[in-house]
């Protein structure tokens, strides 16, 4: 009976050793399982942020500089607006190797350097006293002088004009002020131009005005009564006044009375709402006009100042002359006849030509580029209109102003009919 007790105790010792070395065998194999996952997923993302950091750093260029040549000691500094104007020179051929030159003492070199940088910039400093540009060195641009304004509605902006500074203009003759004295034009030859007055010349230039090339101006078109005129109104004598090819009369620019004018006071344009009287500065008479061969033909009768000539300040808005009775819908008092860059043709009537109504003609006007798209682009029984209160263009130095009556051209110098 003891025996037996005996044979069935190691049987159960070993079966409890075996389950025990598997449990310990299966957390090892689970833990290295777990740690061979973690050290993949490791490596995985090594491999990944190895592939983005190449694909960032491919795009990169490596730059290698190096160190410039070391300054020069005990060199004399010179202004870099005065390097600016040194000239260019070429450089010499290198000494011969035989040759042996003769040494130059180092003081002698530097006064003559000093004599040299002295020189240039007492050029520089006359250059910019005159206003004389010189190549590389700024030169200040004058001030534009401000003119006196004149008596006009405000004016919707045209666009903003440009000014070339410093534009050398070679210097102007007034014709019309020669015709009116009997001095003849380049009788008195300026003197043979030395260094100092070409300096002072240059000083004396204007600016030259650029008109503007958009605007912010609208334009409509209105019915007229009748029929526009067939013919192309830059062909036109009656509408394109330049082809009637005006010429200096050299009659008194001012104000005259005129026996029985004034009789028309509030259909008749008011030209002193646009420009001054005291700003004529010349007269002008034209040809008359052959319809046969369309061509000019004699100078009308010159004792009328049929245009007369206006200064005018550049860029300054352009207004029709005002009057009291309207043309359509209450705000347009004139139809445009004709409109180019520097031309401007309008009646004070719905009407397609100067048969009826006042009729007045800009020359050496900037007129208004839309405008002259609205013109250019009318058809049939259909014109721009104007009001008083848009300009039609910016004024130039100088404007020939020219009015007429029924067809008729009238002494634009009428104190009681344009002016009053």
């Amino acid at each position: 009976m003891t025996q037996e007790v005996e044979n069935v105790n190691p049987g159960q010792e070993g079966w409890l050793g075996s389950c025990i070395l598997w449990f310990f065998w299966g957390i090892s194999l689970s833990f290295m399982t777990i740690l061979s996952l973690v050290l993949m997923v490791l490596l995985a993302a090594s491999v990944a942020l190895n592939v983005y950091l190449g694909w960032e750093l491919a795009g990169l260029e490596v730059a290698v500089s190096r160190r410039g040549p070391q300054p020069i000691e005990n060199a004399v500094p010179v202004p870099t607006s005065v390097l600016a104007a040194i000239p260019t020179q070429t450089p010499e051929p290198p000494p011969s190797p035989t040759s042996t030159p003769t040494p130059i003492p180092t003081q002698a070199l530097i006064d003559s350097q000093v004599a040299t940088i002295a020189a240039i910039a007492t050029q520089v400093a006359a250059a910019q006293f005159v206003n004389t540009p010189i190549a590389g060195v700024p030169v200040v641009p004058p001030a534009t002088p401000v003119a006196p304004s004149i008596a006009v509605p405000t004016a919707v902006a045209i666009g903003t004009p440009a000014v070339e500074a410093n534009a050398p203009q070679p210097a102007a003759i007034d014709s019309s002020s020669s015709a009116g004295t009997g001095t003849e034009a380049g009788q008195a030859q300026a003197p043979a131009a030395t260094p100092a007055s070409t300096m002072v010349a240059a000083a004396s230039l204007t600016q030259e005005f650029v008109p503007p090339k958009t605007s912010s101006n609208n334009y409509s078109l209105i019915p007229i009564e009748g029929d526009r005129e067939t013919r192309p109104p830059a062909e036109h004598g009656d509408l394109n006044l330049k082809l009637r090819e005006p010429e200096p009369s050299g009659l008194d620019p001012s104000l005259v009375e005129i026996p029985g004018s004034g009789i028309d006071p509030e259909g008749a344009p008011n030209f002193s709402a646009v420009f001054n009287p005291d700003d004529i500065v010349g007269t002008f008479a034209i040809h008359d006009w052959d319809w046969g061969s369309n061509a000019p033909g004699d100078l009308l009768p010159p004792e009328e100042a049929v245009a007369i000539e206006v200064q005018t300040t550049p860029g300054e808005p352009i207004f029709i002359p005002k009057t009291v009775r309207d043309i359509y819908d209450g705000k347009y008092h004139a139809t445009v006849l004709y409109a180019a860059e520097d031309s401007l043709t309008f009646v004070y009537a719905r009407a397609g030509n100067v048969v009826k109504g006042y009729t007045i003609h800009y020359v050496g006007l900037h007129t208004d580029p839309n405008l002259i798209s609205v013109f250019e682009e009318s058809k049939g029984n259909e014109l721009p209109g104007l009001t008083l209160d848009t300009p039609v263009g910016v004024a130039s130095d100088k404007m020939l102003v020219a009015i007429r009556d029924n067809g008729k051209f009238l002494d634009a110098r009428s104190k009681k009919d344009w002016w009053e």
